[in-house]
Formats: C-alpha cells, sequence, structure tokens
C-alpha cells in the first residue's frame, strides 16, 4: 500500500506538467505549497486499559504541511504530513483523576488530500486521509504504535479562508476535525499490554499558502 500511494503521487506529478509554472496571478495553479500551524482542543481514549476507558485531553499544537498541485480548475490534490502534542494532560481513569506532570501525547500522520477553493472568495473545503501513529510517554511507561500502511486509520476535515499577500502567497486561517483509530503496544511493569486507541481533535490552523 505504501508503494501505491507513492506511486499515485508520482504519476500525479508527471499529469500535471505545468506544475512548476504559475501561470496566473491570484489564482490557484501549478506548485502548491501549504504550511498551517495551530492550536486545539484533544482527547486520546484507550480503550478497556486493565479493565477501564482511560482518557488524556487537553490543548494540543498541530502542524500540517502540504505539497501538490492543481489537478482540476481550482482543485488541489496534495501528499500531506502532520504532528500535533499534548503537554501535561488531564487524566481520567476509575479512581485516578487530574492534571498529569510527566505525561506526553504525540500523533504523526502522513497521507494524501484535496482541496477547493471557492473563488473568487478564496475560501476552501479540504479533506485529507491519513496513515496516523501516536506515541504516549510517562515517567516510567512509553506506548507507541507504529504507521501501518494497509489501511487509512485517520481524517482531517478542514474550512479556511486565505487573503493573498503577494502574486502566488497567500495567509489565512482554518477550522479543522481530526480524528484517529489504532492499536497501541505498551508495557506495564514488564507486562505486554495492547489497546485500541482513539483520538479527536478540533481547533484552529494558520496557514501560509503558495500557490
Amino acid at each position: 500500500m505504501k508503494n501505491f500511494v507513492f506511486n499515485l503521487f508520482c504519476a500525479f506529478l508527471l499529469y500535471n506538467g505545468s506544475l512548476l509554472c504559475q501561470t496566473g496571478i491570484h489564482e490557484h495553479d501549478g506548485l502548491f505549497i501549504r504550511m498551517l500551524l495551530g492550536a486545539g482542543y484533544a482527547e486520546l481514549v484507550e480503550k478497556n486499559v486493565m479493565g477501564s476507558d482511560l482518557k488524556f485531553s487537553g490543548t494540543t499544537v498541530p502542524l500540517r504541511f502540504q505539497l501538490g498541485g492543481e489537478f482540476l480548475k481550482n482543485l488541489i490534490a496534495y501528499g500531506e504530513f502532520g504532528f500535533a502534542s499534548q503537554t501535561n494532560p488531564e487524566m481520567e481513569w476509575p479512581g485516578h483523576s487530574g492534571s498529569t506532570s510527566d505525561v506526553s501525547v504525540s500523533v504523526g500522520d502522513l497521507g494524501i488530500g484535496i482541496t477547493y477553493y471557492l473563488m473568487p472568495v478564496n475560501i476552501y473545503f479540504s479533506l485529507s486521509g491519513l496513515y496516523s501513529s501516536v506515541q504516549l510517554e510517562s515517567s516510567n511507561t512509553k506506548s507507541e504504535s507504529e504507521i501501518e500502511f494497509d489501511n487509512i486509520n485517520g481524517i482531517n476535515v478542514m474550512v479556511g479562508k486565505e487573503w493573498w499577500v503577494g502574486a502566488q502567497w497567500a495567509l489565512g486561517f482554518a477550522l479543522y476535525g481530526y480524528y484517529s483509530d489504532m492499536n497501541v503496544q505498551t508495557s506495564i511493569e514488564g507486562i505486554n499490554y495492547e489497546y485500541f486507541t482513539r483520538n479527536y481533535s478540533i481547533g484552529v490552523m494558520f496557514s501560509a499558502t503558495y500557490n
């Protein structure tokens, strides 16, 4: 599946022979680069941890990078990777609750997506299918998953608005929603465990786009 995604993206680059050519001012053509950084709220739920669900929640800092080009008029196809982290999140588990001082949650992903622009207002809608992984660390344990290329296990949806600040550059912001689920492996006191995990995140991201 990994090779299929790579070959699909390469085929798109070869199909769009004008990818590196920006032919219009304030138009969505040619090379597309979007960088996003923001803040939001996230929840990570590990199902049936020693008989009960364990939840970590709090603020998250997401970072995304998208690279592609125009596929049809005002329709962009791109490859994407992203990362988000939580530090000292709130923990909920039967018999335990409150803030954590030594826990961090990190979510990483890569995949492909599309963006459609409504012109001339420069409002866009984006949808990405992602291969996601998660890592949870504390002072004495480390839980992590690996990116599995046999199935897409995450999506990212954005609705944004941009303003042109140059012939090809635009700045803007977007509201986003992210979801993924996966299996996570961990070792507690020398015993190996595997949990099914769901991760949710919503928030706002600020963007810089070249197109």
